[in-house]
């Protein structure tokens, strides 16, 4: 047979070859072997014998050869394909939010925390706010920055609204004791000098900077606790730590240095928005002030002041004043 009578890919047919057949004698494609009755299409003539419908096809070059049409088509995966933009193109995640001074611990930086409500602290704000405005106080005193106080150790005509103000006593030492325990402070040595209702009108209320004691070595082992009985602004607390604002706590009547006192400006401070039953606890070395009540209802806060029980109770109408005071 001459070249030209060959198939491209055909086995070389050579004189006296016979027809292909398969293991059981059937007849057979030339090509891949199959069985002709089990071939699909017709049959193409291609001596000595013929070959299958798909065989033809590929050597028309209309369909490509099993081994390559295998690399064309990749395998099924089972795995599911994930989709969106690869990750390799994805844009960096944003930074985390800076969080507020008042979500981050600075007790022993700074010697305050602002501490959310709990249910028992809400309560107590709840029964608080209904004594004090309640007619039975009738003693309160006017004081610097145009707040009003109250002294709660006071005992009151209704023997009723008497007995819930022990009652309150009780339960908000309580409180502040373990907000004072749960910031690392030993309140088991501690008493309470003194708890005072604050209250004030819309407008007032606004304190030059000052610390609640006015001896440092007193104030460093006494603490203010505010639980706050109705939303409100919070009391302005530094943001300086306590050793950049060291040399503003002097002792006796020596005035801090105009270096020191750079330091010690409302600018240094923040505030922010407080709900009922809110706590702010204050080393007594901490310098702070009460702002303006922005809101057009009464402010109330619970005032507590805890000193060691081995120290003489401390007169809460002296503060020191380190920029002075308006008289």
């Amino acid at each position: 047979m001459t070249a030209a009578s060959r198939c491209a890919g055909a086995p070389l047919v050579t004189a006296g070859s016979a027809p292909r057949k398969d293991a059981a004698g059937w007849p057979a494609c030339e090509h891949c072997g199959q069985r002709w009755t089990r071939c699909k299409g017709k049959l193409h003539p291609h001596p000595p014998g013929k070959i299958c419908h798909g065989c033809w096809k590929m050597r028309e070059g209309t369909r490509l050869p099993p081994s390559a049409g295998a690399a064309a088509v990749p395998a099924r995966s089972h795995k599911r394909k994930l989709t969106g933009t690869p990750a390799a193109t994805l844009a960096p995640p944003p930074p985390p939010p800076l969080l507020s001074p008042f979500q981050q611990p600075l007790w022993h930086s700074h010697g305050w925390s602002l501490r959310s409500s709990s249910r028992g602290s809400r309560a107590s704000a709840a029964s608080w706010l209904q004594l004090a405005q309640s007619d039975e106080l009738k003693n309160w005193q006017e004081k610097r920055g145009g707040f009003w106080q109250h002294d709660t150790h006071q005992s009151l005509v209704c023997s009723f609204l008497d007995e819930q103000r022990v009652r309150l006593l009780h339960g908000s030492e309580r409180i502040g004791r373990q907000l004072l325990h749960s910031l690392g402070v030993d309140s088991t040595s501690l008493c309470l000098a003194a708890t005072k209702l604050l209250r004030t009108s819309k407008g007032e209320g606004q304190q030059e900077i000052h610390y609640d004691i006015p001896v440092y070595d007193e104030a460093a082992r006494c603490y203010t606790v505010l639980m706050y009985l109705t939303p409100t602004l919070s009391t302005a607390v530094p943001l300086l730590s306590q050793e950049q604002l060291r040399g503003c706590f002097t002792d006796g009547e020596k005035r801090p240095s105009p270096a020191a006192l750079q330091f010690l400006t409302r600018d240094k401070f923040d505030s922010t928005r407080v709900d009922a039953g809110d706590m702010l606890a204050l080393r007594c070395t901490t310098a702070h002030y009460g702002v303006a009540n922005p809101d057009d209802s009464q402010r109330y806060v619970l005032f507590m002041l805890f000193s060691p029980s081995s120290l003489a109770k401390p007169d809460t109408e002296a503060q020191r004043y380190p920029h002075g005071v308006v008289r």
